[in-house]
């Protein structure tokens, strides 16, 4: 009964990437970029609480729930780390997110092409990589 008691799971494996990858669409929603969620910040605040909160009520893990809102959504701590606190979009940051962009394009779908011509560009780029982003909404 001990040893159950010491093993026990704060976050099951199951869970733990369907919560980050909220967190990190939570990280990156902001009223400036359109998409997901409310143009507001306190909309989007009120937006990604009631996501998470819904999602560990759905899968009873009030553990996790009470962990995730002591340590990144209560007052206080959302102004930290949420793009959406904050009126502008940092520019560093907004300059590493294109260099992944295009350093993912340029892997996943020019990785055959040298200097590819731009129709060819724009083909690949309609045909292959709009159709995920699609998917992602």
């Amino acid at each position: 009964d001990d040893r159950e008691q010491d093993q026990h799971t704060f976050c099951p494996p199951l869970y733990r990437d369907p919560i980050i990858n909220m967190m990190e669409r939570h990280y990156c929603a902001h009223p400036s970029i359109p998409g997901f969620c409310p143009p507001d910040a306190k909309l989007i605040k009120k937006w990604a609480v009631q996501r998470m909160y819904d999602f560990c009520l759905r899968h009873k893990l009030p553990e996790v729930w009470v962990y995730l809102w002591e340590n990144w959504y209560r007052a206080g701590r959302w102004e930290l780390w949420a793009r959406c606190a904050h009126k502008l979009i940092p520019v560093l940051k907004t300059t590493m997110i294109l260099e992944s962009h295009w350093r993912r394009i340029k892997h996943d779908f020019l990785h055959h092409f040298h200097m590819p011509r731009c129709d060819l560009l724009v083909w690949i780029l309609v045909t292959k990589l709009v159709p995920t982003y699609y998917r992602k909404l």
